[in-house]
């Protein structure tokens, strides 16, 4: 099957006027000496013939297909003609996750001896070849095709913001149907609290959490770390608690009975399955006079005015000594 496959998009594309990147064949896995993707160049235009549909965006593709169907007449062509199943008045907007499995559904009823394949759009005039039927041609091994039922199911695993795009489900029709996804795969985040002002002896506790990443069966690894030590805090020091979710990639850090030497910037950080870091300041006080900057209503302008106090002072004190 794979060699008959072969042969008839050899045909197609020979018989068509268009520039082909090559490559050593199908494939199942990448290696480090991976062949390059299938890629189409568009080197015609087409006119579009009154009382036909809408046709794909790709020249190339109805230049192929329209002379596969114009030679290969077949005498049930009057039957049911292939269709889409769902809604198709729009493109389907898709998000993921980094990391995360992106499972693409198509659904083609009718197909007969129609081919489905699966596409993705590198910029307006190419085309990146992932799958022809049930053939693998890209040489990235995260797309893998399946078909349950009527279902054509591409899936892409450990997805990428590289990955974000257009792809095409494209079925072999006079004119060629297309089903068009749009995927934006988000880049993963960090956020960590703001920085804090604490008195001695007061509990520092600061939170971080991770956003748009999927860790997949890696077991994510987060740790704190202040100033510049290597040594995760809660090796380093005692009275510290580390609370981790691994779920949803939240980690509570708590420190008791600061001193003024547990000043400085604390460090959340994601070791696994990617690196990630965030730092935010920590202020340690001493003195009753700075007590409102740790209160449930410490603002900037308390801060400021506490600064300006003790300038005036400073001030006044040296203007005393000149006198």
């Amino acid at each position: 099957m794979h060699c008959t496959t072969a042969v008839l998009l050899m045909g197609l594309l020979t018989n068509a006027a268009v520039e082909i990147t090559p490559t050593t064949g199908a494939t199942e896995a990448s290696t480090t000496n991976s062949p390059p993707p299938t890629v189409f160049r568009n080197t015609m235009t087409t006119k579009t013939r009154p009382g036909t549909r809408r046709k794909s965006g790709s020249p190339m593709l109805n230049y192929i297909f329209d002379s596969y169907a114009t030679s290969k007449q077949h005498f049930h062509d009057t039957l049911k003609a292939p269709s889409f199943e769902g809604d198709l008045s729009s493109e389907t907007i898709m998000d993921a996750d980094t990391g995360s499995t992106v499972l693409f559904d198509c659904k083609v009823s009718s197909l007969r001896d129609k081919t489905v394949s699966w596409l993705k759009v590198s910029d307006e005039n190419n085309l990146e070849l992932l799958t022809l039927n049930l053939i693998t041609y890209t040489a990235d091994s995260r797309y893998k095709v399946d078909l349950a039922g009527e279902n054509w199911k591409l899936s892409l695993s450990d997805a990428k913001s590289k990955d974000s795009g257009v792809y095409w489900c494209h079925v072999s029709t006079h004119p060629p149907m297309l089903r068009v996804f749009r995927l934006q795969v988000h880049a993963p985040d960090m956020k960590i609290s703001k920085e804090t002002f604490l008195e001695t002896g007061e509990t520092l506790s600061l939170k971080c959490m991770v956003f748009n990443l999927d860790p997949g069966d890696v077991t994510p690894e987060l740790f704190w770390y202040r100033g510049n030590n290597t040594t995760a805090l809660d090796e380093v020091r005692g009275g510290v608690l580390v609370e981790t979710d691994q779920l949803t990639l939240t980690s509570h850090l708590q420190v008791a009975q600061l001193k003024l030497e547990d000043a400085g910037n604390y460090t959340c950080a994601l070791e696994a399955p990617l690196h990630m870091r965030a730092t935010t300041r920590v202020h340690v006080l001493q003195g009753s006079s700075l007590a409102e900057l740790q209160s449930g209503v410490k603002t900037t302008t308390s801060y400021i005015s506490l600064l300006v106090t003790s300038l005036l002072i400073v001030l006044g004190a040296r203007h005393h000594d000149v006198r």
